[in-house]
């Protein structure tokens, strides 16, 4: 009897401390997605990528010849397309090496898919001026591209409702926790575990 109770206390702490790396884990992969994110975010806020965005989105495929691939635009064109892909291609390099989270691609999905639609005659032919070492030119933005035409459109609500449990749940498990720790009853019902 005495053996199985030590056991049982074994695989417990076991499974605390397995918890315990688990948790810290996760929390370690925030933090080096968030300075990440900050960074990228702050060319966002600018007037001038939007401006960018919306030359590569809409003028770009109106005014110029696909055949030009990238490299034979004009220098301020050239420039402006440059500035935006690789930003997006940077998100979603950022995505495929698991600094960002998929969800972060939710976020920028319909931006993704315009550039990508916009660019990819360029790029395509590009690829083709490069010769076969040229397949991989922004062969990341491509995918992101993609996959997030894959996405179904409420994917962004699902994470919205999914980011706002977890909050909840964690704003009441804090305030669990800081009633315990000032001795105060721990009588208030704790929140069901959510699936989602």
């Amino acid at each position: 009897m005495f053996n199985l109770v030590a056991i049982a206390l074994s695989v417990l702490a076991l499974l605390i401390t397995l918890y315990g790396a688990v948790s810290q884990a996760a929390l370690q992969r925030r933090s080096n997605q968030l300075p990440a994110y900050v960074d990228l975010l702050s060319d966002f806020r600018s007037v001038d990528f939007h401006d960018r965005y919306r030359f590569v989105t809409q003028r770009l495929p109106l005014e110029y010849e696909p055949e030009l691939g990238l490299s034979e635009l004009p220098d301020d064109v050239r420039r402006q397309v440059y500035d935006i892909v690789y930003y997006f291609q940077t998100f979603a390099t950022l995505r495929l090496t698991g600094i960002l989270d998929d969800e972060v691609v939710t976020l920028l999905r319909i931006r993704v898919i315009r550039v990508w639609e916009a660019t990819a005659p360029f790029v395509l032919r590009e690829r083709e001026l490069m010769g076969t070492d040229g397949q991989y030119l922004l062969r990341t933005l491509e995918d992101c591209a993609h996959d997030a035409q894959r996405m179904s459109h409420d994917v962004l609500d699902q994470l919205m409702h999914r980011s706002r449990t977890q909050r909840t749940w964690h704003r009441r498990r804090s305030m669990l926790r800081r009633l315990v720790r000032r001795g105060r009853s721990t009588a208030v019902p704790l929140p069901p575990a959510t699936t989602d």
